[in-house]
């Protein structure tokens, strides 16, 4: 699920681009979530030169909201994925690389053999602070699998890109919360329940 907003469109070719030249359509499919842009009926041009989104990508459309509508639209985008398991991003962090499509069936298989409701799949970046992390014994194609700890203040709810056990994260989904209050405070209602969070 690409997650996006209708003003945020100048960033949508940059993560088309990236798709394009990281993601295997034919395995995993892409949702795109806009609020009232269906991406099929916009015009996309490089350097003059139309460019047409992989048809394959199902368009969603939440309706048009404020900041304050981030998490409303975020579950009904959610809810309209007929899958167990959502790999969640937003439209402005672009595919860097590929992930093969075999590593994911992996992080799938470990998820439920862990019962894990979630393994974030990106870098620890700088700003991330908040993310704190243990290793485990468990290590898929050369890369140890990270725990996340049992802290309080821990970033469990994070909007990086993330394998999500759908109905787990619809759970702590509030409606009418913006981007930024739905990262804190929707990390504290997980914090208050049990929860098994991994990072690859």
């Amino acid at each position: 699920l690409v997650h996006t907003c209708d003003s945020y469109e100048r960033f949508w070719p940059g993560m088309l681009f990236s798709l394009d030249f990281n993601w295997d359509f034919n395995s995993v499919p892409v949702y795109w979530a806009s609020e009232e842009i269906n991406i099929h009926n916009h015009k996309f041009g490089c350097k003059h030169v139309p460019y047409f989104p992989n048809n394959t990508i199902v368009p969603i459309t939440t309706g048009k909201t404020d900041r304050n509508g981030f998490s409303t639209r975020m579950r009904i985008a959610l809810e309209q994925i007929p899958t167990k398991w959502v790999i969640y991003i937003q439209e402005d962090m672009w595919l860097r690389r590929g992930i093969d499509s075999s590593t994911i069936e992996k992080i799938l298989s470990f998820m439920k053999e862990n019962n894990a409701d979630s393994v974030k799949l990106h870098s620890k970046l700088f700003y991330w602070e908040k993310y704190y992390l243990e290793p485990t014994d468990f290590i898929i194609d050369n890369v140890r699998m990270l725990k996340m700890t049992e802290r309080e203040d821990n970033f469990f709810l994070s909007h990086g890109a993330t394998i999500w056990k759908k109905d787990y994260l619809l759970r702590y989904l509030i409606e009418g919360e913006t981007p930024w209050i739905n990262e804190v405070e929707g990390s504290k209602r997980m914090f208050n329940e049990p929860k098994n969070h991994y990072m690859y």
